[in-house]
């Protein structure tokens, strides 16, 4: 329900703004795009039953199959300020949080060009400084993917990531181990007291199916060791577990 608030929140806020057409198909509007000094036409249009986008910019055009996006809505932003060009980005809304996602494309004065797509961008927080964070909502914790505008390839590179901050803290309500390696038969550093205090610090991504994520937490002692998503569900109390 949070992300789902702040989902229409930014959808207000978008639609206040000059840049950015939603809830309209088609949408159509005008920007100077590849930075020669004269406006491009503009027009997006949809297909709500297959999940489809149409942009066309000028006299070029891109087709674009989403997996649940039912409405659309396009801004124009400028991802890199020391370039010319500026970028569009086109939101896919959908029933639920999920099925939030976002594409970006760019303009080089013939044709259109997909950039990549993120799950969530906030053009509010845009630095202009071709960097593009995108948070995701995992159950309790904020998953944040940082991507760098790449001009040469005209594409967004996720720069890959090891650990992802979590920042979270829980009661002990059923004692269990953290350990020394993230693995299911690791050494056990600390059995965690009933009724202590944890944080949990970061995740470690599952790298191959089937594997479960890793949480770094901290014990009341000072005390590091790793534990399991399952772990923490059924033997902590006051994670801010959310939809």
């Amino acid at each position: 329900m949070k992300n789902r608030f702040r989902a229409l929140l930014a959808s207000a806020v978008l639609l206040a703004t000059p840049t950015a057409l939603a809830a309209q198909n088609p949408a159509s509007l005008t920007a100077d795009l590849d930075g020669d000094g004269r406006p491009e036409s503009i027009t997006l249009r949809w297909t709500e039953d297959d999940s489809r986008f149409t942009l066309q910019v000028a006299g070029a055009s891109l087709q674009v199959k989403t997996d649940n996006g039912a409405n659309f809505e396009v801004q124009v932003v400028d991802l890199d300020k020391g370039d010319k060009w500026k970028e569009l980005v086109v939101s896919a809304y959908g029933e639920v949080d999920s099925d939030h996602h976002v594409y970006f494309l760019g303009y080089d004065g013939k044709t259109l060009r997909r950039l990549g797509d993120v799950h969530a961008f906030d053009r509010e927080k845009n630095s202009g400084n071709g960097i593009v964070l995108s948070d995701t909502w995992q159950g309790f914790w904020t998953r944040r993917d940082k991507y760098v505008l790449d001009r040469k390839e005209w594409k967004l590179r996720e720069v890959p990531q090891e650990f992802y901050s979590v920042g979270a803290e829980a009661t002990v309500k059923q004692t269990f181990p953290i350990t020394f390696e993230r693995s299911p038969k690791a050494t056990p550093v600390a059995n965690l007291a009933k009724d202590s205090r944890i944080q949990v610090l970061l995740v470690s991504p599952s790298t191959q199916k089937g594997q479960p994520a890793y949480f770094l937490v901290k014990s009341t002692t000072g005390l590091l060791g790793w534990t399991t998503l399952s772990e923490l569900e059924q033997k902590t109390e006051g994670l801010p577990f959310a939809g």
